[in-house]
């Protein structure tokens, strides 16, 4: 079933790419199409959405298939990315995207797509055929950037922020594919922080058993200066930044660990690994964020916690807020991070709203 100018939503039947399709299916957007390899997944999909809503299709299409891609992209007035891993998609649905006179959101995409699409005056191409790309509209990147935003711009002059997300949740293969090759300078610097405009290594260790409201349990938080975590530290001018990658159980960081020191890339022991803390501990994802105004000294001036049931629902709710900003022409052309072209303010109302997570700011 093909539509003229329809918004595609490749890998629309995993996680993050359901979420999405149910929220722009609830929006009323037309016509959608669900795309991935498994046709007959797809139109599972599409059967168990709400009768009588706006004209939903299925579509195969293949990633590793150039001509299925630009089949796909060529009907298409945007394309809305959520099939994984990232580091294997990389720039070729964006690009069939391009080719076919779409724009594009990318659920994850995060600073490799980003340079493959910027390089040798690659964002250029998009602001000359007048279509944007909109890149880490997820749970993280995405939304560990936008919130902290919206409370700094509350303060009259934040200076120093403490980041802490993660928690327990099954990974899907794609998930556990970006998660082993999430390192490397072009993601981050592990034990580093921000300070006074520069990054400091080895400034920060691990802890262990922190209580945070965020998280039901006491978690174990590793410090890592996030690419993601830099770029918000510049916009807001905040001149300290510690950031945390938050495990709830101990399996998962057991298993990432002895992959990356085997240089491995094998997913499915981490897979095993995510799904033996999930037995254990319950699944459950948070972010905390802890700002301070004005000055160092004391406890935080301000808080925004999120809790929520995992991070897939969360990755879903901000790629589909990010298309709908793209279908009212509010984002305008060329390659962007989705941080830096979604208003802070209204994303954390529009979550609030949402049922995805449970917010407060304290």
């Amino acid at each position: 079933m093909r539509h003229p100018a329809a918004i595609g939503v490749i890998g629309g039947y995993g996680a993050v790419g359901s979420a999405v399709v149910r929220r722009l299916h609830r929006a009323g957007v037309h016509p959608l199409l669900v795309a991935g390899r498994d046709r007959g997944r797809a139109e599972a999909l599409v059967a168990g959405l709400p009768k009588g809503g706006p004209d939903v299709g299925a579509l195969t299409v293949d990633l590793t298939d150039p001509d299925s891609l630009d089949r796909f992209t060529e009907g298409c007035r945007l394309v809305v990315n959520c099939a994984g891993p990232s580091y294997r998609v990389l720039d070729a649905v964006a690009r069939a995207a391009l080719r076919g006179g779409a724009d594009y959101v990318d659920a994850a995409g995060d600073d490799p797509v980003h340079h493959l699409l910027s390089a040798d005056g690659g964002a250029g191409r998009w602001v000359t055929a007048g279509r944007a790309a909109v890149l880490s509209a997820g749970a993280l990147p995405g939304l560990s950037s936008l919130l902290p935003r919206a409370l700094a711009a509350r303060a009259t002059g934040p200076v120093a922020l403490d980041a802490y997300v993660g928690g327990v949740a099954p990974l899907t293969p794609a998930a556990a594919g970006d998660v082993l090759l999430g390192r490397g300078p072009e993601h981050g610097t592990p034990a580093a922080a921000w300070h006074e405009g520069r990054m400091r290594e080895r400034a920060l260790a691990p802890r262990r058993g922190v209580r945070l409201d965020a998280f039901p349990a006491p978690v174990d938080a590793f410090p890592f200066l996030s690419t993601e975590a830099v770029r918000l530290a510049r916009a807001t001018d905040i001149g300290q930044v510690r950031w945390y990658t938050v495990f709830g159980g101990g399996r998962l960081a057991e298993e990432l660990a002895m992959a990356w020191a085997l240089d491995s890339t094998e997913t499915a022991d981490l897979v095993t690994a995510a799904d033996e803390d999930v037995r254990r501990h319950g699944a459950w994802y948070g972010q905390e964020f802890q700002l301070w105004d004005g000055a160092t000294d004391g406890p935080p001036t301000a808080r925004l916690v999120l809790r929520a049931p995992d991070s897939y629902e969360l990755s879903g709710f901000l790629a589909a807020a990010a298309a709908l900003r793209m279908l009212d022409g509010a984002i305008t052309p060329g390659v962007h991070f989705a941080a830096d072209v979604l208003d802070p303010a209204r994303v954390t109302e529009e979550l609030a709203a949402d049922g995805a997570a449970e917010l407060e700011v304290l």
